[in-house]
């Protein structure tokens, strides 16, 4: 059974396939903990029908055969290849496999073994639940009794819920849901469960963040393909690392691609594999080392970190040799020569120009006008007059002003968030996409105002405003994407498939450029629908945004054009009955009472 435990952290663990000895490589780079923490999440990933009881004993024997193989004297399945070592040990236990369901994967070999594997985890249910809801006191006491067996806990049970998450990811979650209860657990009972109110929702932010922008860039390279999913990394890359020439940036973003379809998939064997490779053959690279601070920082992390780092790491110094804007113009010859035997090629280099220039830019900007480069190439290219010809065909697309543009609608949108503030934001955004789309349930319209607010709330941040843009459309596609992704729209709403089914980087325009639906027959407002009671006395603003939220829903859906003055009119008298009834004796009595004069109201305010 010590080889099951090894091999789970194989499948998770980036290992170089030149090694002598993998397993010696992986306990070396990773040190004691992070190595036992690694094989946890391999074993709860892959067999969640098992107990943390049951994972612990091998978890503990694999530390032993990590050290054994780093001996004088290592063990001969130290250099068996990861996948078959992994399957071959799961296999061998009847128990496993009948308890994990993985008898038609062990009656297969080889490749088809590893196909079926990895497919049994895809089809693993998934629940993205944080955390349980046991109070912080409970917690607390158990936290400071053993912190290593708390965390060991906590990262059984979320890699159990999320077997599609990076190890690296799901550490990253641990570690910030351990400070969380490192901040709050040294305070008083009563202190601790306000402190743990307070920060959970940016620790739950956090999460919701993370696996987000993984899904949405799998969906991406699903639904697009290599060629556009090659060009966002060219982008962010280029963007990030504006020393690097245009031959490094390819070489780089080719090796980041190879790595997408295996992780996507669930392979982590040749995810993590492909990962380390191309981690470990930039940071060793002095020449680019030399040229990039960032990058240079982040290669002096952790092993296991370099990958994380980079992914977050600000903008480098632009080179001093570097034009500020990039004239297409001047370098069309260039550009139509090698766009007429490469295209790939020639706008490959196009967007590095454009995003090594324009790091404030998002990448959705840069493609959108590489879009209309590219058909004025198409138009252009072959004819003798090409230079005047592009010139022309490009005459209203300035990538200046498209993106001076978008700065300035996030701009608008954080102004009004910090006028609004977070929930009556989210409320906001609540009628926006209630008046675009108002097929939708309340429970999908409620996740996508919240998740679009937690948009704001996260990139508006930036005070001088340099980074809101790529940081704010950026997240706001992957919002879009998931969006689009999970639910069938076509039977929604007509006008959002069409958007849904736009290129790549013109959805969010498509979403923004929707009316309020007009055409829409909405069901008569009921009072069964809309609930209000005596759970409304509550200190917990989220239950109270979600029944504010429910009520606008409600009003707007029956009339997409009612106005802002009538809805603040509504959210009004939402709050002033509840204020009056948990002051009442009979509190029951009293919200029954009002919640139907409030019904009432409404009905009257969508006649207007």
């Amino acid at each position: 059974m010590q080889l099951l435990a090894v091999c789970s952290l194989l499948v998770l663990l980036c290992v170089s396939a030149r090694s002598q000895n993998q397993i010696c490589t992986i306990f070396t780079e990773a040190k004691k903990d992070g190595f036992k923490a690694m094989a946890l999440v391999g074993l709860a990933q892959n067999l969640p029908d098992s107990l943390l009881d049951d994972v612990v004993p091998l978890v503990a024997e694999a530390f032993t055969m990590g050290i054994q193989c780093c001996s004088d004297e290592p063990l001969e399945d130290c250099n068996r290849d990861v996948a078959d070592l992994f399957q071959s040990a799961v296999c061998s236990s009847e128990t496993l496999v009948e308890k994990s369901n993985l008898k038609h994967c062990c009656e297969n070999t080889a490749i088809e073994r590893t196909h079926c594997f990895v497919d049994h985890k895809a089809k693993i249910p998934r629940d993205l639940s944080l955390t349980s809801e046991s109070p912080a006191a409970d917690q607390c006491e158990d936290f400071k009794k053993d912190r290593k067996a708390f965390v060991e806990s906590f990262i059984f049970r979320f890699s159990k819920r999320n077997t599609m998450l990076p190890p690296h990811v799901i550490l990253a979650v641990t570690k910030s849901y351990g400070e969380v209860l490192a901040t709050c657990c040294g305070k008083s009972e009563a202190e601790a469960q306000t402190c743990f109110n307070t920060k959970k929702p940016t620790f739950e932010h956090f999460v919701r963040n993370r696996v987000n922008e993984l899904k949405a860039l799998c969906i991406v390279h699903n639904k697009y393909g290599d060629r556009i999913f090659k060009a966002k990394k060219m982008i962010q890359y280029s963007q990030k690392m504006p020393q690097a020439s245009f031959q490094e940036m390819r070489g780089i973003v080719d090796k980041i691609v190879a790595t997408t379809a295996p992780c996507c998939s669930g392979d982590m064997i040749t995810c993590m594999k492909q990962r380390k490779v191309l981690v470990d053959e930039v940071c060793g690279d002095r020449s680019v080392l030399s040229r990039m601070a960032g990058l240079k920082m982040c290669c002096k992390e952790h092993a296991i970190d370099r990958g994380s780092c980079v992914e977050a790491m600000k903008p480098d110094t632009k080179p001093d040799s570097l034009s500020e804007h990039y004239d297409l113009h001047a370098d069309i010859a260039a550009v139509c020569h090698t766009f007429t035997k490469t295209p790939d090629v020639a706008l490959g280099k196009l967007i590095y120009e454009l995003s090594v220039r324009h790091p404030e830019s998002s990448q959705q900007v840069i493609l959108r006008f590489s879009k209309e480069a590219e058909q004025a190439f198409l138009q252009c290219c072959d004819k003798e007059d090409h230079a005047e010809c592009v010139r022309t065909a490009l005459a209203d697309s300035n990538i200046d002003k498209m993106i001076a543009d978008e700065i300035e609608y996030y701009k608008n949108m954080c102004a009004a968030e910090a006028v609004l503030g977070d929930y009556n934001f989210e409320k906001s955004m609540m009628v926006y996409y209630t008046r675009i789309m108002p097929q939708a349930s309340f429970v999908q319209l409620h996740m996508v105002s919240e998740t679009v607010a937690d948009v704001f709330h996260d990139c508006c941040k930036d005070q001088p405003g340099h980074l809101v843009l790529p940081c704010a459309e950026e997240k706001s596609t992957n919002v879009l994407d998931t969006t689009c992704n999970d639910d069938d729209y076509s039977s929604i709403n007509p006008r959002i498939a069409r958007c849904c089914n736009q290129s790549y980087s013109m959805r969010r325009p498509c979403i923004l450029a929707i009316q309020p639906d007009a055409e829409f027959t909405p069901p008569e407002l009921d009072a069964n629908d809309f609930h209000m009671g005596p759970e409304l006395c509550t200190k917990n603003s989220k239950d109270l945004l979600l029944s504010g939220k429910k009520l606008l829903y409600d009003v707007v859906r029956h009339k997409t054009s009612i106005t802002e003055d009538h809805l603040k009119t509504l959210s009004a008298n939402h709050s002033i009955t509840r204020e009056k009834c948990c002051t009442a004796e009979d509190k029951e009595a009293c919200f029954t009472d009002e919640a139907a004069k409030l019904l009432a109201e409404s009905v009257e305010l969508v006649k207007v």
